[in-house]
Parts: C-alpha cells; structure tokens; sequence
C-alpha cells in the first residue's frame, strides 16, 4: 500500500475486482448561476387566468347555432393537447412595505381577467389571485394569494438600481403553446437604465422567453444573496438584420418603478390625461369626413356601429358647373333625444353656397352619432371649400375640401377639422374603430362601446388618427391612453410611430389599442381614450363597456329584439296573405334568434351611404 492510500479508496478498487458496481464520480462544483437559480427559484409562481368556463359557456352558445341541416355537426370536439389552461406568464414573491406580508409581482399585462387569476407554485400547489394593486403605464401588479404559498419564500430588492455591466439574472417559466412547463433562467448583463414615454426600463442582453413576462431580474448583493432589481417585461429587440448583427435586447420594469407601485403612487402621466379628458366630455363637437361611403347599422347590443370608406382631398365640378359635396359628420356631447344638424359648404369668403340639415336622434347612453349628406349644387367658385357642420345655431366642426374645375392643379386641402373653440393650433382627429386602413382610408366598425359577455377583461380596439399642418417634431409616438370613470389608466398603447413630422404637412397613421397591456374594462359604464403625442393630450374618444349577460328579460335590448321578431313575424304573415298560401303555424314562423356576432366583431355592413 502507498502511503496516503485510504482504506475507502482500497475498498472501491476491491468491489471493482470483484465485480461490484464502480463509485460514483465526485459531483461538479456548483456554477454561480445554479447558486442562484437554487436560491431564487422558490420564490417564482406562475400567473394563470383561468378562462375554461369562458370556453365552455362559448361551446354551448356556438353548438345552439350550428345549424339544422342532416350533416351540420351538432357537437364542439376540444383537440387541445392539454385541457388544463396553461400560464400566461410568471410571478414572484415580496413582501408588502407597510405591513409585510406575502404578496405575488408580475407584470399587468399578464392579467387578462382578474376575477379568474391562478397562482401556481413550483410544488404545484394552485390558489386563487386577487390583485391588490395594477399600474398599467408601468406594466407592474401585486397580488395577493387566497391561501398561504406552500415553500414560497419573499425576495429582497435591491438598495439600488445595477451598475452597467453587472451580471443579471432572469427567471420565469416556459410554459407557452406546445411546451410543458418549466421553470428557467437566462443570465447576462444590465446595460442601463433608459426613460421611455415617462417609465423607466432596465435594458439587459440575458435572453427573455415567452411566459417570462412578470418574472424577476436579479443581481447578488454584497452579502451574496438574490436581490429583484427588475420585473421582466418585453423583448425590444432580438435576432439580426442583413447588414447589421444584433443580440438580443430586453427590458424590465426598473427597481424605482416596482417601488412606486408597491406603494400606490399613480404614475405621473395619469393627472394629465384624467384632466383632459374631464374637459373634453363637455364638449359638443364633430369630426368630418368628405366621403359618400357610409353605412351606419345597430349590433346585437342595439350599440351604433358605423362603415366609413374613403375621405376625399378633391372634388371635380362637372361641366355644367354643378358639385356634389358627400360629407359624414361623427358627433359627440349631444344629450339624448333628437337633434337638427346643418350641412353647409362655404367658398373661401365664408359666403353660403348649399346647406342640408337633418334630424338625428341621440339615445341614452349613445357617446358618438352620425349624420350624412350629399349636397349638389352649382357652385361659382373653385378651390378650397369649408364642410361645416352645426347643431342649432352652433358650429361644432369643420373640414376643406378642393373643388376643382378642369386645368386646376393646385393641392391646397388641409384635413384640418376645426370648432367653434378652435384656437388656431394644430388639431388631432382620431377614430376608434374595431380594424381599419390608412391609405385609402377604410375604417370597419367605428364604434363608442365594447360589448363583452362579462367584464372585468381586457378589449381591444384599432384607431386612425390624422394631424394638421402645424405639428412638427422627430422621433414622434402617438399613443393611446384608457381611464375609467374615476379617472385611472386601465390601459396604455404605442399605437403608431413617426421618425418625423414636418409642418407643412398633414399626417396620419393606424394604431391598435390591443398591444400589450390591452386596456382593461373592470365594469359597465363609460371610458375615455386620450391620445398623446409623446405625452401630449391632444385627442379623445368616449367608449361605453356593455356587458351581454346583464340585459335581463325586460332590459331595453331584450325589448328590441323583440319588436324585431313581431316585425317579422308580422311581414311574413303579410306575403303569405298576399300569396293566397294558408298561413303556417306559429311555432314554424318563429325565426330562430339571430347568432350573436363574435365577440369584439361587429356585424359587416354593406357600403353606401
């Protein structure tokens, strides 16, 4: 035997002599970043919303309308690989500043429904979710879990934000589409703070996965141990261009930003849009439109819903020297009953040249009307024409339109709508609208509700907007803005971007009001939607959240569905007479009710005005 030879190490060479099983070889030094994977990890949860009774109630409505035909199914199949509902993204544990108890960080765009969240642990533990506090500018929510968290230790934060070039950590959980779920992490570098639309984000090369969203950021503290200096929150840019390569970015909500949640402070931004939008509820205005394709229809919930196509620069005056002018004119602030509204169109001295005026009758709750007109006349002038339209003896908007004689080829239209307030700065006109096309302008559903089965969830919405001459600036965001009745931001979106806007020119562009977060609507009632030009109010839209399952028999909409089938009934009974054919019976005359649209789609509406 060497000296320093032990006796275990003689016992493994003598159990491999006679066959025995060799021992195992020394386990690997642990890496840092399992270190503090193993220390972290028991406090990252998993945020679901339960949506299967959502689905379920759908597969009954849909399989009530799926048809009488012999071989039209009478049955939903589900095909999902999995009939649990899997995570939406990724949460973790702190400890309440004021009174210190547990409470769950993600990001609120995870929260879809917040009357059916889930919160599941890495044990597999599951307990309800109430949400205690939502910031949807700073993409940040706390939750407080139903029943005490099996194994779910608090995370620390940090004193302060990273240092560029500290290493960090991100956690979350993997469980999107086809994958089973699994908790991970990433690891790289912090690679600064940044200030974007009034929020501050912590930049990072780890790489982010889907379902990370709400996950923790972490960097060791001078003691070693796990310390959250940011909350997941988007992927800004990953995989590379043709001619320029590119790693990954990604962003988390700052360590500054989760600390103001925590402790209820609303953000900045919020006081600036509650008050422009308290002012412009008392306005009464309108936005017009020089276009003869609109198609005005009521959807399921008796909400008006409206088709806008095109919007006319110029206008050919015909040889006889006669015009037809179409305009549509978007109304708001009119209280309910019936109101006169005068078309006119105006040459360049503000002389009269035709008027209009017709009846349009508001009803309760009905935030946005239309009204339409097509007037010809003989006009002795050319060039740029005012579109006005007035309620009573007031002016509420105007637009410019060309009119042109053959040779003309001056382009002297400005998209300018004004009012009777109009203090000579440049104006924004949006449109809310469910999709929609910039150029040629087509606008499918404007609308001033959402109609959901039940709330409180997220909606979704498209928007136009169009600027004046007048506004000028680079690296330009118009963004959207959604506040409760309270006036609270319950949704936030980038809609559109601009490199540059230049003032002689007017502009416009598409948004969608469903980027992440989607706004949420918690009740039935009215919203308002602020659009901001880098922060900047500058337009509104009033929304109205209908939700189906409350029109009780007796509610208003009940009522109408009910003049529509006497009305049918009725008219059927009528060709029947007309025809000589006996009348049938009254259970086969009875129309089926008509399927209700899909949900956020409004019944397609022929064009013409």
């Amino acid at each position: 035997m060497r000296p320093g030879t032990s006796a275990v190490a003689l016992y493994a060479l003598a159990a491999v002599a006679c066959g025995g099983a060799s021992a195992p070889p020394p386990s690997a030094p642990r890496s840092l970043a399992q270190t503090v994977f193993e220390a972290t990890a028991p406090s990252v949860v998993a945020i679901l919303n339960d949506d299967r009774a959502d689905r379920e109630q759908e597969i009954r409505d849909l399989e009530k309308t799926m048809g009488d035909e012999s071989h039209a199914p009478k049955h939903v199949i589900d095909v999902s690989l999995r009939k649990e509902p899997m995570p939406h993204g990724t949460g973790f544990a702190i400890a309440d500043p004021q009174t210190g108890k547990l409470e769950i960080v993600t990001a609120a765009h995870v929260v879809l429904r917040p009357d059916r969240l889930k919160i599941t642990t890495r044990t597999g533990q599951t307990v309800d979710g109430r949400v205690v506090r939502i910031d949807e500018v700073r993409d940040v929510a706390i939750l407080a879990p139903a029943q005490p968290l099996e194994g779910v230790t608090v995370l620390a934060l940090a004193s302060a934000d990273p240092e560029v070039g500290a290493p960090v950590w991100a956690l979350g959980h993997t469980g999107q589409g086809f994958w089973e779920l699994s908790w991970g992490m990433s690891e790289g570098i912090a690679s600064g703070i940044v200030k974007m639309f009034g929020e501050k984000l912590l930049l990072f090369d780890a790489a982010v996965y889907p379902g990370f969203s709400g996950g923790p950021v972490i960097t060791l503290g001078r003691d070693g141990k796990p310390r959250v200096v940011g909350v997941n929150h988007a992927i800004l840019f990953t995989g590379a261009q043709a001619a320029s390569p590119l790693g990954p970015i990604s962003s988390a909500v700052t360590l500054s930003e989760l600390r103001e949640t925590a402790l209820g402070h609303a953000p900045l931004v919020e006081a600036k849009m509650a008050a422009y939008a308290r002012d412009q509820r008392d306005r009464k205005w309108a936005d017009l439109f020089v276009t003869d394709r609109l198609d005005v229809s009521r959807d399921d919930e008796d909400q008006p819903v409206a088709t806008i196509v095109g919007n006319a620069h110029d206008l050919q005056v015909g040889d006889d020297g006669r015009v037809q002018v179409p305009a549509v004119a978007m109304l708001f602030g009119l209280d309910a009953g019936s109101h006169d509204v005068t078309f006119e169109v105006r040459d360049p001295a503000e002389n009269v040249l035709a008027s209009e005026t017709t009846t349009v009758r508001v009803r309760p709750k009905q935030r946005v009307a239309f009204a339409s007109t097509a007037m010809r006349f003989a006009t002795p002038s050319h060039g740029k024409h005012a579109v006005v339209a007035k309620v009573g003896d007031k002016e509420v908007g105007r637009t410019f339109v060309n009119l042109l004689v053959p040779g003309d080829d001056d382009d002297l239209a400005d998209e300018h709508d004004a009012d009777a307030t109009d203090d000579g700065n440049p104006d924004v006109d949006v449109v809310v609208a469910q999709v929609g096309r910039d150029d040629p302008l087509a606008l499918l559903g404007v609308r001033a509700d959402w109609s959901e089965r039940t709330f409180p969830r997220r909606v979704e919405y498209a928007w136009f907007a169009r600027g004046t001459r007048g506004w000028a600036g680079t690296n330009v965001s118009i963004a959207s803005y959604v506040l409760d009745q309270s006036g609270h931001v319950v949704g936030r979106n980038e809609g559109c971007f601009q490199p540059e806007i230049r003032p002689e020119h007017p502009w416009s562009c598409m948004g969608e009001g469903g980027g992440l977060p989607f706004p949420m609507a918690s009740a039935e009632g009215p919203y308002d939607i602020v659009f901001a030009i880098n922060d900047r109010p500058v337009a509104w839209w009033p929304m109205e959240a209908v939700i189906q399952t409350q029109h009780a028999p007796g509610s208003d909409v009940a009522r109408w569905m009910k003049e529509m089938h006497r009305a049918v009934v009725e008219r059927r009974r009528q060709l029947q007479a007309e025809s000589g054919a006996a009348p049938a019976p009254a259970s086969a005359s009875t129309p089926k009710a008509p399927a209700p649209a899909p949900r956020g789609k409004a019944p397609k509406a022929a064009p013409g005005r």
